[in-house]
Formats: structure tokens, sequence, C-alpha cells
């Protein structure tokens, strides 16, 4: 009985969800004026929340995204990617990985240029109500995968009534492990040159590079 009663209640957010029209209604709008923008950079505080081991862990990073480009700067490591090829700077031990992602790989958790582009084609979604998260109101919706061998059982967004804007993405984990990306100094349509998305290995000196395209 314990397990079936976590399994019903499941199903049946599962099909709530398929035809929600509140949640789509939301997204939808988010989404046209998020494609609005030229360029979006943002501030972030990234929460990792290991249930099984009461784990807790927060860093800090900044994201900047064009188009389908992005550049994520954590402490330590930046992820720059101009929309075919990815390079993967370790500070540390001045080192860069140089990839090209497939198609495969097109989720919005490996690819933050596609956080308001990927939820009519990979998710149901169902609106959870109003809430206010540090004294802002926010709409609550949950995202279920249509693929159910993802990593994560659904996602969790708060997005701003007033401003429309992104507050809270949270991944709830099939493993016990949560993470949550709480964005902040939301700046839309600052100029960004597309060299920004690029690493550029002149400007560091030694750094050991590893091509992994075509491998």
């Amino acid at each position: 009985m314990r397990y079936l009663i976590p399994l019903l209640i499941s199903v049946s957010c599962q099909l709530a969800a398929q035809k929600d029209p509140a949640a789509k209604e939301i997204l939808d709008r988010v989404a046209a004026k998020t494609k609005q923008y030229q360029s979006i950079q943002a501030d972030f505080s990234l929460v990792v929340v290991d249930h099984k081991e009461d784990i807790k862990n927060t860093s800090n990073g900044s994201i900047i995204i064009k188009g389908d480009k992005y550049k994520v700067s954590t402490a330590g490591t930046t992820v720059f990617y101009d929309g075919k090829t990815m390079w993967t700077y370790v500070e540390t031990d001045n080192e860069v990985t140089i990839t090209e992602p497939g198609s495969q790989e097109d989720d919005f958790l490996s690819n933050p240029a596609m956080i308001f582009t990927w939820y009519n084609r990979d998710f149901k979604y169902q609106y959870r109500g109003e809430t206010k998260i540090d004294g802002i109101d926010v709409h609550e919706i949950d995202l279920f995968p249509k693929n159910l061998n993802q990593p994560y059982s659904r996602i969790k967004l708060f997005i701003a009534k007033k401003t429309e804007q992104l507050v809270i993405i949270s991944s709830i984990g099939k493993d016990g492990i949560d993470y949550s990306v709480f964005l902040n100094n939301f700046i839309p349509d600052k100029y960004v040159a597309d060299d920004v998305f690029v690493f550029d290995t002149s400007k560091h000196k030694k750094v050991t590079v590893i091509d992994m395209r075509g491998l």
C-alpha cells in the first residue's frame, strides 16, 4: 500500500497535467515575452539538496543567453556555447574541454538557451496556484516529463506574477537529489557580442585543450 498511494498520486497529477489551460496560458505568455529579448543576463544561486545524505550545498554564478548561445559562469568553471561548439573551462586546472553537443542533449537542463521553448515539446504541465516567495507574488507550475526515463520526476517553476519572469526553477530528482536555481538581477536586452560565447585560447596562457569533437 505504501507504494500504491504515491503511484496513484503521480498518475493523477500526470493526467491532470495533460490538459491544464491555466498553466499553458502563463507559460505561453512568458515564452512570448522572453523570445522578444535580444539577450538575457542574470545572476543565480544553485542549491543542491541530497535528501538521502541530508546535505545541502549552495553555489553562485551568472548566465548570459542570446538566441541559442549561452555562457554560464560558476565558481571555477565557465561554459561557453556558440550554438554549435561548447567549451568547458576549469580555471583551477587551466583546462578546457571542447565538444559539440548533439540533438539528444537538446534538453533545457543541459542547454539553458532552451529554458522557455522546451515545455511544449517535452512536458505536460499543471498550474498549482499562487504563492509568495520573499514577498513576491508568484505562479507555481509543475512540469511532468513525457519521457519517463528522465532522472527527474518533475520540474517546478515559480514565475513572478507582476513581471512574468522566472524566479525559481527546481528539478525533483528520482535519486533523492533536488536542484534549484534562484534567479536574480535579471537584465534583458543588453548588447552582447557573439564572441562572448566563444572560448579564446589566446587569453589563457598554457591552457590544456582537450578536443572531444568527432569522438
